[in-house]
């Protein structure tokens, strides 16, 4: 019987997994091979984004002549460039039902998290097309998460539902690189075996009641859609193009000298090079360079076009391409919307995560502090950190008529906005203050 038939099975009779059972585990340990082989894939594209590629490991090494490797890593530039466009500014949350507790809550539970967290998460998300968040509880009682990249965990999860039934995380003894471990969670238990799949440890109680990871997926296709399957062939290309230039200008050192009609001394040849200077015998005798004659023109026109293909199946731009310099803010944002429109499908992605995030921090809220919150009241908002012409906005604005646009929107307009709700708490204080001083004389006697 095939893993999931089995899963649906025991899932029906609401039995759940029981990793004591052998015949559970059974099930888990099949999930665990699929895991291995995917594993092999993410392997590959994370090696990709570290700039080993098969250009530099397979570069062909020829004897005695110059064999430098010359590493150019579009794959990093382009992912590092989405997720400062994606998650430059912060997130910001806001209450559909205007409920100001909620997003203050949010804001303090998750204060003691790594601020790279989020940034994290959408590299990984790129590089992999697939990441995890696993949520836990740490020794001080805090609501906490991990990212787990595919080549550490595996998600075994309905396809119609996208409920995740167990999830399989594979890490390595912090002090001994050479020991694995696996955690294996489930609805009700978190299940702690040695790389053999032999239990270590009892079972650790779930409090949340289901299985604590988000599935990230930025899309349907997987690593079949992702950058490292565009761009591997023309990365592996350039950089081995690359290459042989830097080595064909290193083998001029290795040019010959060339005597015609004379003959030289062996033991003349150190003073002569010292000398800087040739005494040939004979009118018909002379001495030139054998070197190659290379093309640069092209070989500069094969490397830009390697360039070139890559920066449009990235859909970005080359910032170091000359511009004018009276470009408007308008015009630098227009260069920039085929990234920006494939940014937006990214935080989408995100914002998936974002939602269950929030889900699990409400259901530690309801446990731990006795706050209950609906998650599907929160609206998380991302403000793409690209170029915004603010004073066109507040033309526009000044231009709209008096309640056509609420205030909230408009503050949201604003690029250097980052936090609508924190900024309309710092308003309101000021008009406080100013009202608060014109009442006590601050201002003179209004009346006159």
């Amino acid at each position: 019987m095939k893993i999931n038939e089995l899963i649906k099975k025991l899932f029906k009779k609401q039995i759940g997994l029981d990793l004591t059972n052998p015949e559970h585990l059974k099930i888990v340990k099949k999930a665990y091979g699929s895991y291995y082989v995917f594993r092999n894939i993410y392997n590959k594209m994370y090696d990709y984004y570290k700039g080993d590629t098969d250009a530099i490991k397979k570069y062909l090494f020829v004897t005695e002549r110059s064999n430098l490797k010359t590493s150019a890593n579009f794959i990093k530039k382009f992912i590092k460039e989405e997720v400062a466009y994606t998650l430059g500014n912060d997130i910001t949350y806001e209450s559909r039902s205007d409920n100001e507790n909620v997003i203050k809550d949010i804001e303090y539970y998750t204060a003691h998290w790594d601020e790279l967290h989020d940034t994290n998460l959408m590299k990984y998300l790129l590089i992999f097309t697939k990441v995890y968040e696993l949520y836990y509880i740490d020794d001080n009682a805090d609501f906490c998460s991990k990212i787990i990249k595919p080549t550490e965990g595996y998600a075994y999860y309905d396809e119609s539902s996208k409920k995740v039934l167990f999830f399989i995380h594979s890490f390595k003894n912090d002090f001994d690189p050479t020991i694995s471990y696996i955690d294996v969670y489930t609805e009700s238990y978190i299940y702690h075996f040695d790389s053999k799949f032999n239990q270590i440890k009892e079972p650790t109680v779930n409090i949340f009641g289901e299985v604590p990871v988000t599935v990230g997926d930025l899309t349907e296709e997987g690593a079949d859609d992702s950058l490292y399957k565009d761009i591997k062939g023309l990365q592996d290309a350039f950089e081995t193009n690359l290459s042989d230039v830097g080595n064909e200008i290193s083998d001029f050192r290795n040019a010959y000298l060339v005597f015609k009609n004379s003959s030289v001394e062996n033991d003349d040849l150190p003073k002569m090079k010292k000398l800087g200077i040739l005494q040939l015998p004979g009118e018909r005798a002379d001495a030139e360079w054998l070197i190659k004659n290379i093309n640069d023109t092209f070989i500069q026109n094969t490397l830009d076009r390697y360039e070139d293909t890559m920066y449009q199946l990235a859909c970005h731009i080359n910032h170091n391409e000359k511009l004018q310099s009276n470009l408007s803010g308008i015009t630098l944002r227009s260069r920039l919307i085929v990234l920006e429109n494939k940014c937006n499908l990214q935080i989408k992605a995100h914002k998936n995560m974002v939602k269950n995030r929030l889900r699990f921090l409400f259901k530690y809220l309801d446990l731990k502090k006795d706050k209950k919150y609906d998650y599907k009241d929160v609206k998380a908002l991302y403000t793409p950190n690209i170029p915004s012409d603010d004073l066109a906005t507040a033309q526009m604005l000044a231009q709209v008529p008096t309640g056509t646009i609420s205030k909230d929107t408009a503050m949201g307009l604003f690029s250097f906005i980052n936090n609508k709700v924190a900024e309309a708490e710092k308003v309101k204080k000021e008009l406080e203050e100013e009202w608060d001083l014109m009442n006590r004389g601050g201002f003179g006697d209004l009346n006159e």
